[in-house]
């Protein structure tokens, strides 16, 4: 696969999947092989744009990928780029080498909900609320990420991804003290 910029982006274009929108001078991130990430989404925040990957290409499908662990899951799997302004951004395609896209096509922000699923940013977590309280006490869910039909996106039995920040660094805008946590049934 490979990645090459394309031309800017409007600045009202938060999603799920698709392509990402990075601000100049910023790499696309990649996993421990060098593969990219899957962008799962990007969504303003204050005057900028918040976007989150994860290495997720074994629970789309590809069994011969390497998997997030249960629970927290290494620096490496995942990453949070925060834009300040929305000012400059690029959206940079992820390809097959014959040109084909080699994400999921993207959706609009509100679309799992409209499909009867709880996925959501900047909100309560909605399953394993008593976990993820007792296992990270004084954080706040950025971004809870729930299995997916219409992928097929699966994290083993009913599970979910989560995005958590600390609280104060979610105020501070510290988005590099993101912790990414995988619970399942």
């Amino acid at each position: 696969m490979h990645t090459q910029t394309t031309t800017p982006l409007p600045l009202d274009a938060p999603h799920w999947w698709g392509y990402a929108a990075l601000p100049d001078g910023v790499d696309y991130p990649m996993n421990g092989d060098d593969n990219p990430l899957t962008l799962i989404c990007q969504f303003h925040h204050g005057n900028g744009m918040l976007s989150l990957f994860a290495d997720l290409d074994y629970y789309l499908g590809d069994y011969d990928a390497p998997a997030g662990p249960m629970g927290r899951w290494p620096a490496n799997f995942y990453r949070v780029i925060w834009s300040p302004s929305r000012q400059g951004l690029h959206e940079h395609k992820i390809c097959y080498p014959d040109g084909t896209s080699a994400v999921p096509p993207a959706e609009p922000l509100d679309a799992p909900r409209q499909r009867s699923e709880v996925s959501h940013v900047w909100g309560e977590a909605e399953y394993f609320t008593d976990e993820v309280a007792q296992d990270y006490p004084g954080y706040r869910v950025l971004m809870q990420l729930d299995e997916n039909d219409h992928l097929p996106l699966r994290f083993y039995d009913c599970g979910s991804l989560f995005f958590l920040i600390p609280e104060a660094d979610a105020a501070a805008n510290r988005f590099d003290r993101v912790v990414c946590v995988l619970y399942s049934y």
